[in-house]
């Protein structure tokens, strides 16, 4: 019995598949060209862009959501709102939390910082370690969204790094 007919769009998709499967097998064996490589460094740079509006975008919501406003540039007016213990509160469970996941997910209990991206690029074939960096990236989430004091770049340089790293495995 014959197969059925697939519809052109369906077809469309399937061979769209198939070479995008092609085309990744002849740059894992042979290399990327300067313009294939210039292609996947767009795609890296467009994916670690919208990690980083993922990370701010979900500091602000959790900072909302935790300090029960609306509006997060009006945090401090809504903030003093709230009860005494609740503002000593959130800020405490938060770096219980950041020394939770340290502890565990790493082995020196450290955040990873963008020194750390430089010294992947410069002696690891231009990896960072994602486990250990993912771990950070959360650590520093969970600190500017419970009101902690830290920089919102690092992290989301080295939330860059990861991706790169990872495509770079593929």
């Amino acid at each position: 019995m014959a197969e059925p007919q697939k519809s052109a769009i369906r077809q469309g998709v399937d061979d769209a598949l198939q070479a995008s499967r092609d085309m990744w097998s002849v740059i894992r064996n042979r290399g990327p060209s300067q313009v294939q490589f210039w292609f996947i460094a767009l795609l890296v740079g467009i994916a670690a862009s919208f990690a980083a509006i993922g990370f701010r975008f979900g500091i602000e919501t959790l900072q909302a959501w935790l300090y029960r406003t609306d509006d997060v540039a009006n945090l401090r007016t809504d903030a003093a709102r709230l009860d005494w213990w609740w503002i000593l509160l959130i800020p405490m469970a938060g770096g219980l939390l950041v020394g939770l996941i340290l502890d565990r997910f790493t082995d020196d209990a450290r955040v990873r910082s963008v020194a750390d991206v430089i010294e992947g690029a410069a002696l690891y074939d231009g990896r960072v370690e994602r486990g250990k960096g993912f771990a950070s990236t959360l650590a520093s989430f969970i600190t500017l969204s419970t009101g902690g004091s830290s920089g919102r770049e690092g992290p989301v340089v080295h939330l860059a790094s990861i991706v790169s790293t990872y495509v770079s495995r593929l």
